[in-house]
């Protein structure tokens, strides 16, 4: 199969390119220095090889390995440089200074510099939990880790009260469950014998919910109706509420107490700059 080449330049091409450099981050920010080679020119702006780099660097991985290829590489310097070309262009024409564009700018700039700043005096002071904190928290806070009771049924789905009792009647004259529900369920789960697993209370529609959690391993419901139709259940197995293992909650734990951290962090940063920088708000206006 031929390779796809991007050497001519294709307009939805391009924007897909320009897309990928403002995700990935999108500026030449390296500086250029005298030991650093120049790999194009466009106008009076030079791209050094340490800053074409640093692009390719912001690829994402799938790209990133594509762009090993040297050819693949020229292509991309190509889009690279095209795009500063078509950036000078905007500039010459005014863009930037028509009021809508600068104010889109004036966001995104203020977006930058809150994450950046947000990394910098925020992120960079959260230290990861320890073990000894997870298990603390996690034995101080045993309600937040409780597996609800579950049940494992199956049933029997049909249309209407007729059918369904004429089914539990079969079942009590010594009818294989699995048998009649594979023979007599519209539910998917016939194929199963009506098994539908386990699960909790929430999960099904509440009067099946009520019959089946209110039954004992081995009992079988009378026909339950819901809008799906009559259900003749029987329960497998149970289930009881019991705590979820350490291991199992250990990421979500981790997770918390670090977002605990940042909170605090944030609000202790937060509380120092507003002692520094007076603010004044004016609810009323937003009222009027």
């Amino acid at each position: 199969m031929k390779k796809t080449s991007l050497h001519k330049i294709n307009f939805a091409i391009f924007i897909g390119f320009i897309s990928i450099l403002i995700i990935a981050g999108g500026s030449l920010s390296v500086s250029a220095t005298t030991n650093d080679p120049i790999v194009a020119e466009i106008g009076s702006e030079k791209i050094t090889l340490t800053q074409f780099k640093a692009e390719l660097d912001k690829l994402p991985p799938n790209l990133k390995q594509m762009a090993s290829d040297k050819k693949i590489q020229k292509e991309f310097l190509e889009q690279l440089a095209t795009s500063r070309l078509l950036y000078q262009e905007g500039v010459k024409q005014g863009i930037t200074k028509d009021p809508a564009i600068k104010s889109q700018i004036d966001e995104a700039t203020r977006k930058i510099v809150l994450a950046a700043l947000l990394q910098r005096e925020i992120e960079s002071r959260i230290k990861a939990p320890t073990p000894e904190a997870v298990d603390q928290y996690y034995q101080t806070h045993p309600d937040e880790f409780q597996q609800e009771k579950q049940v494992q049924a199956q049933h029997i789905l049909v249309k209407d009260e007729a059918e369904a009792n004429k089914v539990a009647e079969e079942i009590k004259k010594g009818g294989d469950f699995a048998t009649l529900a594979r023979e007599k369920s519209s539910c998917p789960s016939a194929a199963q014998g009506g098994d539908l697993g386990f699960f909790t209370r929430n999960r099904m529609v509440k009067e099946f919910a009520d019959a089946a959690f209110a039954l004992k391993k081995g009992e079988i419901s009378p026909p339950i109706k819901t809008k799906f139709g009559y259900h003749i259940i029987k329960v497998v197995e149970i289930k009881e509420a019991s705590p979820r293992p350490l291991d199992e909650v250990r990421t979500t734990i981790e997770n918390k107490l670090t977002q605990e951290q940042k909170n605090q962090v944030f609000k202790e940063y937060v509380d120092g700059l507003k002692k520094s920088q007076k603010i004044v708000l004016h609810p009323d206006v937003i009222e009027n």
